[in-house]
Order: C-alpha cells, then structure tokens, then sequence
C-alpha cells in the first residue's frame, strides 16, 4: 500500500562516506531534525563510520506542514527507505525515533541503539497523566486536530534540556517544528504500535534518570522486552546527548559499534 511520503526524497546527510567502517543511520524524534545529531554524529564518523543523519518528512531546515492525519507509522515507513539505501546498518534512535527503530526492527534484524525511546506501545501512563496536568494544550490540540509545538521557554526546558544555558536557548527553540494531530495522538496513546520480535544483532538501550517522558523503569522493562543491553545515566534529561562534555554518551555508542560481530 503507498505511503503519504512515497512522493518525498529521503532527507539524508551523509559523513565520512567514503570511509570503510560500518554505516550508521540516525533517526531523530518529535520536534527535532537530523540537526540534533550533528556533534554526537560528526564524533561517530570521526572515528571511522559512515554516519547518515535523517531527516523525517517536515522537519529540519526544509521544515514544512505536515497534515493532520499523519502517524508515526508514516515516519516509519519513511525511514524503511532510508535503511533499504543503507547496507546492513547500525541504527540509532532517540525518542520517538527509537519507536521507529522497534517498527523498523519487526521486518528486519539490524544491530540498534535505542536512546531515551518511545515504547512500542506508547507513552507510559504515568508521564502521559503528567503531561496532561501540566501542559493541557498538549493533549488538547490533537483531539481537535491541530498541531502541537514546544515553542515556549518553560515547556522546552522542562520537557528536553532543564540545564540548557540561556543564550542557546533561542537556537533550539527556533529549529523544533509542530508535530500534526495523530502523531501526538499515535505517541500518547499508542494508536500505532512497534512489536519486533527478539534478534540475534546486538541491541541496546540507554535510559536517563531525570528523563520527563521515558522513566527509567519503563526503560528498564523496555529493554527486557527487546532483548538489549540496558545502560542507565544518573542526573540525566531526555536529550542527555546534547549537553554532553564528557563525552560519555558518544563513548557509550562506540563501545557499542567496536564490538559489533562482523555483519
């Protein structure tokens, strides 16, 4: 059956690609765009991989709107082309790219690190239920259709970096986009669902402490479900790459990719 973004070329940044290591796709999640993997990609290809940063339908620097009936299965069938272009990837999902990763991983059986990521049934009640308290837009505008952002200050900080420095702020909050209707409706209520069965390629998923939407035990059971290697990082939020001095995520990810069996 044809997919809505059948039609849209894959949005795929390639680095080092003439390199002889193993490729590694990124997949971002809601609001973002391959640029927030930029710093934790550039590392990776550094050290000899082929990374390829995606850019889901609508968002990044050619960011355009989305329509309301668009579901993260939509997304996912996008990213499927970009991992067929790819030979026998790594992939890397955070957030609700990590829910692309568990769809993508039902067709096929590809190594995968799934950082902060959406479980294949949705967000767990208890964070939906919070959300609803305190950002009631949020759940509001999808059940009338519209499209929800995180262009406010407050909501931004609370939801991806509490310890984000003033003066970067703007930047961030510039480059997120709205997700439509059904995608928020999809995550929040799990009305598209990732169930891929247990593989032999290595996979992993890293949990943050002070993660708003993934908490660490849902995480926990998460990675028993799939069949991961669970890492969890104290003091961290949802986007714990992104402030990473020490470099410990972009560690965590090698150590990963160096001891991968031979494909």
């Amino acid at each position: 059956m044809a997919q809505p973004f059948d039609h849209v070329p894959v949005a795929m940044e390639s680095l080092n690609p003439d390199s002889t290591g193993r490729d590694v796709l990124f997949i971002h999640g809601a609001w973002h765009g391959a640029w927030c993997w930029e710093a934790l990609a550039a590392s990776t290809a550094k050290a000899g991989w082929r990374a390829h940063l995606l850019d889901l339908p609508g968002h990044g620097s050619q960011a355009w709107p989305l329509p309301a009936m668009t579901t993260t299965a939509h997304y996912a069938a996008y990213a499927t082309r970009a991992v067929a272009s790819l030979k026998n990837p790594v992939i890397i999902g955070h957030s609700m790219g990590g829910w692309i990763v568990q769809k993508l991983l039902e067709a096929v059986d590809l190594p995968a690190v799934l950082l902060a990521p959406l479980p294949g049934s949705g967000l767990p009640i208890s964070r939906l239920a919070k959300m609803g308290l305190q950002y009631p837009a949020a759940l509001f505008k999808p059940m009338i259709g519209m499209a929800v952002a995180t262009s406010t200050p407050k909501m931004a900080r609370q939801l991806f970096w509490p310890g984000m420095p003033e003066e970067r702020l703007p930047d961030y909050l510039q480059a997120l986009v709205p997700e439509p209707a059904m995608v928020i409706l999809s995550m929040g209520l799990g009305l598209c669902r990732a169930n891929p069965p247990l593989g032999r390629s290595p996979r992993l998923l890293v949990a943050a402490e002070h993660d708003y939407f993934m908490p660490p035990a849902a995480m926990s059971k998460l990675a028993n479900k799939l069949g991961a290697d669970y890492i969890y990082l104290p003091g961290k939020p949802h986007n714990f790459w992104l402030d990473d001095k020490n470099g410990e995520t972009f560690n965590i990810v090698l150590n990963f990719l160096e001891n991968l069996p031979t494909p």
